[in-house]
């Protein structure tokens, strides 16, 4: 608790000399997701949230897409999301363009976009219409 709330930018600075953002943390964010969904209980979202957030979207291991956009969109029907959606929607919609995040992760990310522009339209007002008009073909093209 104290080392997670205190600690944050020591245990930042050091996973970045030592791994370069990568592979490592997309593990972290993997195993925390896993945490999340099997056990909601015992993972203060409080705490752990605005980091999960601050470290999307993953950089290397792209195994862990499906995990995390699974878990984001459990939390997104939990209602835990809400106060991050603003700084997740660019990044889930960027992500959904991405080849590399995968067929799964991408048909994550296509529900969670679909709900969040019927739920939450007011969030997708800093998109232009040609933006909004690719975004709506990527939800058609993956499964949404």
């Amino acid at each position: 608790g104290i080392n997670a709330e205190y600690g944050k930018q020591w245990y930042q600075r050091r996973v970045r000399e030592e791994n370069g953002d990568g592979r490592t943390m997309d593990n972290v964010l993997g195993a925390v997701a896993r945490m999340i969904k099997t056990q909601p209980d015992a993972v203060n979202l409080s705490l752990v949230l605005p980091a999960f957030v601050q470290w999307l979207p993953l950089r290397e291991d792209m195994e862990e897409n499906v995990t995390v956009y699974s878990c984001m969109r459990y939390l997104m029907g939990a209602g835990a999301l809400n106060t991050h959606l603003p700084a997740l929607v660019p990044i889930f919609a960027a992500e959904l363009s991405n080849r590399k995040v995968g067929e799964e992760g991408r048909a994550e990310l296509a529900q969670i976009m679909t709900a969040v522009m019927t739920g939450y339209p007011d969030l997708m007002k800093n998109f232009g219409q040609d933006d909004l008009a690719k975004l709506q073909g990527l939800l058609v093209n993956n499964g949404s």
